[in-house]
This record gives C-alpha cells, structure tokens and sequence, in this order.
C-alpha cells in the first residue's frame, strides 16, 4: 500500500543572529552600545506537496533563504525584543508569499550584560535564557507566547514536605526545614499582541522570583501554583502560564559515623533522578 503525505513543514533551524544598536553620536569607542543576539528557528507551512510528492521545487522557498530574511530583517528591524522580532520574521513571510499559510518563529535569546562600567563591555549570563514563539497563520491574529528556561533558583529554608502519602515503599522522613532548589521552565501566553514585551517579561519574571521566596512553601506544587497566580497578576496581558518546577534535591549528609552533628548545614548536592512537578494555570 502506498502511503500517504499526512503532515508536512520545514524551515531553517538554528539561525544566531547578532546586532549591536549604535547611537552613532560619536566615535564607536566613545559611544554606549546594546548587545543583543538570538538564535532563530523559521518553520513554514504550505502549498508545498508537490516537492515531496513530485520532486517539484518551484514553490520551495529555499532554508537558504529563510536564512537571509533573518538577517535582512535584522538589519532593518529594532530588535527590541526576541517577541517583536519573531513577529517582524512571520509576518515578513506571510506577506511575501502567497502560498505560505503558516509560519512558526521561535528564538531564544542570549543574554549580555553590560561589563562593570563599560560602555561597550558585556559579559554572557549562560543561565535563565529567555525564549520566545511566534505562530503566524494567513488571515488570523498572530499568538506570541514568552518564556524563560534554565532559570536556576534555590532557597536555603521556608520549605517542608509533611504528610505526604504512607505506602510500602516510602522512605523519604517529613521535614518541615528543607533547602527548596528548582530550575524554572516557564512559557506564558498573551491574548494580544499589542504591547511592550520587554516590560511584560520583566514584570512576569520579576513576579515568579518574588512569589518563590515569600512564603513558607508545603510542596513544590504549593509553589508552582502560588507563582502560576502571580504572573497573572502581573500582566492582564497573559492568559496562562505553564511552569515547570524539577526538584533539584539537596540531601542532608550523614556526618553521624565521623562523629559530627549535622545541623541542617551540610548537604549533597544531586541533579539526578530528580522530582518533576509542572502545572499550567490560566485565568
């Protein structure tokens, strides 16, 4: 039996893209810079059976070239977000062909900051990276959804874990004094596209860490749906918010058989296996 082409997309992957935002108001040295840089996945949807069925190509818009429009719309936009310029990206296609119905933008972003006082000196964070989808579909509303990855945090007490389920199997104690160590995925959705997104992941952001460290946390759980309901308090603008929460565990070591108390002081450090809790909440 011959099979059937029941699904189809393709695009460039892995497109870094970097852009330093002169002022030119003075000399190059003389002037503060922005840094900023991207890694871009473009994905088309399309009238594009007749290359897998046919060997046609002559509605294939080349990888090569979703390659180029990065960096020709780079050039051309402000980059004042990884969520505008997803947006600048899909709708670029959109709008320049015809026979494209769809395309999917999705970025994360590298941070740089600014070194010491420099003002064209910047040092990498190799943490928290932000990302960013954009999905355009021809004769609809483009959907933005934000969000960050590898977010390390921790925090050294205000976190227990009692009176979980008894089973044959279970060994771990309760405890009401624990070190609560995470490292946040989090993607949220906005019903709009018309705003600042620069403020809107500041204010998101800003709001998950705040939730994290100001209450004694039950569970891990207890904690995800505490920050879940924060960030939608921070922006009208987000719909829903899924957070993803492993325990990266921290276990008091056994100082007894050197004859040394441990007093909540000293910890192995282990990233694996590791509990895995996630949860979306939505308005």
């Amino acid at each position: 039996m011959a099979g059937r082409l029941a699904a189809h997309r393709y695009g460039k992957h892995r497109v870094r893209v970097s852009k330093v935002r002169r002022p030119r108001t003075a000399p190059s040295n003389e002037e503060t810079h922005e840094f900023v840089e991207a890694c871009v996945d473009v994905e088309l949807d399309g009238d594009f059976e007749a290359a897998y069925l046919e060997g046609d190509n002559r509605l294939v818009v080349a990888t090569d070239t979703c390659k180029n429009t990065v960096y020709v719309l780079a050039k051309e936009d402000p980059l004042h977000s990884i969520e505008s310029f997803g947006l600048t990206v899909a709708n670029d296609f959109i709008a320049r062909y015809e026979h494209v119905t769809g395309c999917t933008v999705s970025l994360t972003e590298r941070v740089w900051r600014r070194l010491m006082d420099c003002p064209h000196g910047f040092i990498a964070s190799d943490r928290a990276t932000p990302t960013a989808v954009v999905e355009a579909t021809r004769g609809a509303t483009p959907k933005v959804t934000s969000g960050i990855d590898r977010l390390l945090i921790a925090k050294t007490t205000e976190s227990g874990f009692e009176n979980f389920h008894e089973s044959d199997f279970r060994t771990l104690v309760d405890t009401h004094d624990r070190i609560l160590a995470t490292e946040v995925t989090a993607e949220w959705h906005y019903n709009n596209v018309d705003l600042d997104f620069v403020s809107t992941r500041a204010a998101v952001v800003g709001a998950l860490l705040a939730r994290f460290v100001d209450h004694y946390s039950k569970s891990v759980q207890e904690t995800l749906y505490f920050m879940g309901q924060a960030a939608l308090d921070a922006s009208s603008d987000v719909e829903s918010v899924k957070l993803t929460l492993p325990n990266k565990h921290h276990l008091l070591a056994n100082l007894a058989p050197f004859g040394l108390e441990n007093d909540n002081e000293v910890f192995v450090a282990t990233d694996e296996p590791y509990g895995y809790i996630t949860a979306t909440v939505a308005r």
